[in-house]
């Protein structure tokens, strides 16, 4: 299912006019990097399950800076005691099932598809993508069909029909596919420099198609 081709091409353009030079796309983007490096304990189970609560909420604080929930982590907590929160992260990454069975194991009180998707995509960049209500409205925007419903930035259930009664896997999807037009784009676009950005995307994929939605958000407003 993918909407209407001149439109993805016309927003992707759009997009990377806003850089000079695929060194000026990369460095506006070594802030992920960083990111990444503040979240790599996700991907060891045994400091995952040992980290003390300080360094937790530290770890997980870099989750919302890419969404719209940075609000939110106070209530996360409110709700759910560091134990609950830890126990749900380490189901959705290294429990048993498909990743749907796991989502739904992690849900929590004021858990939900934003927060489970950041974690995810930080998790591994090449393989999850991120849904929230802005990445919900950028690609009904890129992909030229749907309808923008309104509310408020921070309710991860609503943004964009058909796509908040989408599951993760069949949204996964079409960020998958809008992925490959903006992929493609910037390898023909980079010249000489084609290798270079395409090691720099493969290792980010995802992280690097979110900030592409979350222009193309913007321009919904």
């Amino acid at each position: 299912m993918i909407g209407n081709t001149e439109r993805i091409f016309r927003m992707i353009n759009e997009y990377t006019k806003s850089f000079e030079t695929v060194q000026d796309y990369i460095n506006s983007h070594r802030w992920l990097d960083r990111l990444t490096e503040n979240t790599s304990d996700l991907r060891s189970q045994e400091k995952l399950l040992e980290m003390p609560k300080y360094k937790f909420i530290t770890l997980i604080s870099n989750l919302f800076i890419v969404g719209p929930g940075a609000y939110r982590m106070y209530e996360i907590f409110q709700e759910n005691t560091y134990e609950e929160i830890r126990d749900s992260i380490f189901v959705l990454l290294y429990g048993e099932g498909e990743i749907e069975d796991r989502i739904i194991m992690a849900r929590k009180p004021q858990i939900g598809v934003s927060f489970i998707s950041q974690t995810l995509c930080f998790f591994d960049p090449k393989q999850y993508s991120i849904k929230d209500r802005i990445t919900k409205i950028g690609l009904c925007e890129v992909l030229g069909y749907g309808k923008i419903l309104p509310g408020n930035l921070l309710d991860d259930e609503k943004g964009a029909s058909p796509y908040d009664d989408m599951t993760y896997t069949e949204f996964h999807k079409l960020v998958t596919e809008v992925g490959k037009h903006f992929v493609l784009k910037l390898l023909q676009t980079a010249g000489d420099d084609k290798e270079n950005i395409g090691k720099f995307i493969n290792s980010r994929k995802y992280l690097m198609i979110d900030q592409f939605l979350r222009f193309c958000f913007t321009k919904s407003r």
